[in-house]
């Protein structure tokens, strides 16, 4: 009677352990037996300031200064800039995708395509997670030094 309960209660923490790793355990397993799942980020974080400052005219290198290297670059379109941006949480079912489509003609930005891009402001409230609409948060102010004037 002790062994077959013993060897039921192997049995079932062996199957558990063995079911830790599906993705169907997610939704009923007490989150300490559940995988450890990251937070996947891929891409460029492009805000809708940067996206505004874009003009027609401006040079490869100005671009570049402003939105970084693009993600996807192709020989077969060497005048189309990708800047993609990808985030999965580790935790849930939340994702993100947005794209910019930077075209040139004669080295020189002739028109871009974006979707809705975040403000500056709750662009790293989104990639951590946090309420969007939280506005930042000033760092506490230090009290003014104290000076010790010798006394006459």
């Amino acid at each position: 009677m002790i062994h077959t309960l013993r060897n039921a209660a192997a049995a079932a923490l062996i199957g558990t352990l063995l079911l830790a790793g599906c993705e169907s355990m997610r939704g009923w397993a007490p989150t300490f037996i559940q995988p450890y799942r990251p937070d996947v980020q891929q891409g460029n974080v492009v805000t809708k300031e940067m996206v505004e400052q874009l003009r027609p005219g401006m040079t490869r290198d100005q671009v570049r200064f402003l939105l970084g290297t693009p993600l996807v670059t192709s020989l077969f379109r060497p005048d189309r800039w990708d800047y993609v941006y990808f985030l999965k949480r580790g935790k849930g079912t939340e994702e993100q995708h947005r794209r910019l489509t930077v075209t040139f003609k004669d080295n020189r930005l002739d028109h871009f395509t974006a979707d809705e891009m975040p403000p500056e402001t709750m662009a790293d409230n989104l990639i951590l997670g946090r309420n969007p609409k939280d506005l930042p948060q000033a760092p506490p102010k230090e009290p003014p030094p104290q000076i010790n004037l010798p006394q006459k």
